[in-house]
């Protein structure tokens, strides 16, 4: 199915409406009046893949979660506790087809630098057939870059990258990124994740999938140098639409690097 512009999935639902800005003018689309437009060009019918039960582990990043997204309202709803508005660059690890990362790119101007990481071949072709689309784009196979100058002395940067997000420590520390969507299973014991984990800058908010003090937890029991857990939770009980929960939503957990 294409991206649910709903709360809800019943036909009574109430529409979502996206943050006003110019960001999607200059994309220059045609025939895409709105932010809400160019989504739909984008991604509409570059469907989401099929669930699947294998599991592909490597350096702790699961892809075996069955596939979804968080939808517009659960991801304004995530950015807000997340403190977008005094944001400039995010990272989206899981990004998929790149619904999530490129909604912020329209919706939230002032976060200048956003990147997403997609391991998956598959799913990142999907990305890369979704960015095609947008003719500043620039698309490879493995990465996807769009670049807008809004105003003089004023970058604004997208990218994609088909990788392991484990092998990005260098990019991680570069882009230093104030908010991370964390939206992948974890591998018991991960000395990768550990070091993912330790690089983020203090301050740095992080939206997951699992539950990171569970599994900091479990992994010092096998290696007690790892030392306490550097984060603290917040936003504890708040659920987020997803398309595998449209209504209830899903309790995703949020965290704070201590300083």
């Amino acid at each position: 199915m294409g991206l649910c512009w709903c709360s809800q999935v019943d036909e009574g639902s109430k529409r979502v409406v996206m943050p006003a800005n110019d960001v999607h003018l200059n994309l220059e689309i045609k025939g895409c009046a709105t932010a809400e437009d160019v989504m739909r060009y984008v991604f509409d019918d570059v469907e989401m893949p099929k669930p699947g039960k294998s599991h592909m582990r490597v350096n702790g990043v699961c892809t075996s979660l069955l596939y979804g997204e968080i939808l517009p309202e659960g991801i304004m709803k995530a950015l807000d506790l997340l403190g977008a508005d005094n944001a400039t660059s995010l990272l989206d690890v899981g990004s998929g087809r790149g619904t999530l990362a490129f909604f912020t790119f329209l919706c939230y101007p002032q976060i200048t630098n956003i990147t997403g990481v997609e391991i998956s071949e598959s799913r990142f072709s999907l990305c890369t057939k979704a960015m095609k689309r947008i003719p500043c784009a620039e698309v490879t196979k493995n990465q996807v870059s769009i670049n807008l100058t809004p105003e003089p002395g004023k970058t604004r940067r997208l990218s994609y990258y088909k990788q392991n997000i484990m092998r990005m420590q260098d990019h991680i520390k570069k882009l230093s990124p104030e908010i991370v969507i964390f939206d992948v299973e974890i591998n018991f014991g991960s000395q990768e994740l550990i070091d993912f984990l330790r690089c983020l800058k203090p301050g740095c908010c992080v939206l997951s999938y699992e539950d990171l003090h569970a599994w900091w937890k479990k992994t010092l029991t096998v290696n007690s140098k790892i030392g306490p857990f550097p984060f603290t939770q917040f936003g504890v009980g708040n659920t987020y639409q997803t398309s595998w929960a449209p209504n209830a939503g899903y309790k995703f957990m949020a965290w704070r690097k201590k300083s």
